[in-house]
């Protein structure tokens, strides 16, 4: 993969895109990613394909994945027979 560096983004449209980023649920950065790929034409990858990457999007080097994996777990409520 390769990473391009957009200059002069006003700060209102990137104050809107993380809006619309937190909203879809990524970070900034995978929500952009899909809006480039989608300008572009690629087909949108699966959600399952998108996984381990919008994982690594959320958090900094060497910042503790396992508080955000807590976080976001949805706990299937128990079955009752």
């Amino acid at each position: 993969m390769t990473s391009i560096t957009i200059r002069n983004l006003s700060e209102e449209t990137k104050a809107r895109l993380r809006q619309q980023a937190a909203a879809s649920g990524r970070s900034l950065e995978a929500y952009v990613r899909t809006l480039l790929d989608q300008a572009a034409g690629a087909p949108d990858p699966a959600p399952a394909a998108r996984f381990p990457y919008d994982l690594v999007a959320l958090v900094e080097p060497g910042e503790d994945i396992e508080p955000l994996i807590a976080e976001r777990d949805d706990r299937q409520r128990p079955v009752e027979l």
